[in-house]
């Protein structure tokens, strides 16, 4: 990698050119809006890449982060303001979009991590200022596949052209700047624009500047520590991921962005916890609109697009406390596949209640709740009798795995059993009284401790 580099002016004829660049670059395209030269998509991307160039400089104005982070920490007090008080837009980032507020942000942590290795954080900043203003144009000129977002709608040739620019965006530098081989350069550009591709697809409300630079960044500093044949086999695997969510999407509810959502939660569980954590997943994502038989009759399979009324959103949420007992695992370098997968299984078991409950009406908590809890304790079941079984096998001092499997089976049925009847007693309170951000967080409130059961010694 790279030295740092020395400051070339003082701190403060630093922040002076930055804001007077700044200035001068509101002052542009505030005049182009006028005078109807660009449209405000236009301005805004205009501004965004502006904005990712200045950045780009900061490693090379400072040669300490407080600087920049106060910067940008005033920057964002000062946005947050103009949009508590409905003002005007106040750049071509729109103040009114929570990007305005997230990239000074991503560019604060950016410089924190990786300021002392510039390619590392060149890199993320091309992501955000070359390839979201190319996916942009591409897809306002020649955008004719749209698929469904949070937010409206984003174009495949969109994505594609954010791919295929994001490519040359981390292959260059690592190639120009780095002791990294040609071969496992083209790799890793290859992992990176793929999953920059996905955050971008999945990001709404301009979340985008946030997600992308900071997903790349920890991508690629893990990445650069494997070695050629694992990084072609996480290639493969991603390739894998999102032909089987593509090619099964038909056979679920969920739509649009949300298919690359779940496609994107499958491979970060297999790249950071392995097979056995991603047994789970795939078994919800599989099955999730097909274990019900009586909300599968009145759902009928194939999905057309317009029964496909699920997005990210819902794929984030009904991932988020598995995702957290992963995490967990991984920083605290201990195993938690139990409550891993309980967590899974109790997602099921609410998206069943919630699914018989619009099929079913007459039935009641207890009919709910019992048809709920064995389906989706196999969920929890299966992945964990495998894997238990498997390391048994390879350990033959692993004593009573038979035993201890039989008592988690019992554990995983009372964990789903009790959500689904929480969530079958209390509809009101947990989704029809509440907002749908209220809605989620109390499911989650609901899994998360539920799962924790999955700590005892069983």
């Amino acid at each position: 990698m790279l030295d740092p580099t020395p400051a070339l002016l003082p701190p403060a004829a630093s922040i002076a050119l930055i804001v007077g660049i700044g200035a001068l670059v509101r002052a542009a395209v505030q005049a182009a809006l006028r005078r109807r030269v660009l449209t405000p998509n236009a301005a805004r991307r205009g501004v965004q890449a502006a904005a990712a160039a200045l950045a780009l400089s900061l490693p090379w104005l400072f040669d300490s982060a407080v600087p920049v982070v106060a910067v940008a920490a005033v920057l964002v007090a000062v946005l947050v303001a103009v949009r508590s008080r409905g003002a005007a837009a106040v750049s071509g980032l729109g103040a009114s979009s929570t990007g305005s507020v997230a990239f000074p942000a991503s560019v604060a942590a950016l410089y924190v991590l990786a300021a002392s290795t510039p390619v590392l954080y060149a890199i993320p900043l091309l992501l955000v200022g070359v390839a979201g203003p190319a996916a942009s144009v591409a897809g306002a000129r020649r955008g004719r596949t749209p698929f469904a977002t949070v937010d409206g709608t984003k174009s495949v040739e969109g994505s594609v052209a954010f791919a295929a620019v994001a490519f040359g965006c981390v292959h260059v530098p690592l190639l120009l700047f780095t002791p990294v081989g040609r071969g496992e350069s083209l790799v890793i550009a290859a992992v990176v624009a793929g999953l920059a591709t996905m955050l971008e697809a999945v990001s709404w409300r301009g979340l985008d500047v946030l997600v992308v630079p900071l997903g790349a960044y920890a991508l690629l500093l893990r990445l650069l520590t494997f070695s050629g044949p694992i990084l072609a086999g996480h290639v493969l695997v991603l390739a894998g991921i999102a032909a089987a969510a593509a090619g099964l999407r038909r056979e679920t509810t969920i739509g649009g962005a949300g298919v690359v959502a779940a496609a994107l939660v499958a491979y970060l569980v297999w790249a950071v916890g392995g097979t056995a954590y991603l047994l789970a997943p795939s078994a919800v994502f599989l099955l999730y609109a097909r274990v019900w038989p009586v909300a599968r009759e009145a759902d009928g399979l194939p999905h057309s697009p317009a029964r496909r009324p699920h997005t990210a959103v819902n794929v984030f949420s009904v991932s988020a406390v598995g995702a957290a007992w992963l995490v967990a695992g991984r920083v605290l370098g201990v195993d938690l596949l139990a409550p891993y997968a309980l967590a899974w299984a109790a997602a099921f078991a609410l998206l069943g209640v919630e699914r018989m409950r619009v099929a079913r009406p007459s039935w009641g908590v207890r009919a709910l709740a019992v048809r709920a809890a064995w389906r989706s304790a196999l969920v929890a079941i299966a992945p964990v009798a495998i894997v238990w079984g498997l390391r048994a096998a390879a350990d033959t001092g692993a004593p009573h795995v038979a035993l201890r499997t039989a008592a988690f089976a019992v554990l995983a049925l009372t964990v789903t059993a009790a959500a689904a009847a929480v969530l079958a007693r209390f509809p009101d309170e947990i989704d029809y009284g509440t907002s749908d951000a209220g809605g989620r967080l109390a499911r989650a409130a609901l899994v998360a401790p539920l799962s924790a059961l999955g700590l005892l010694r069983v």
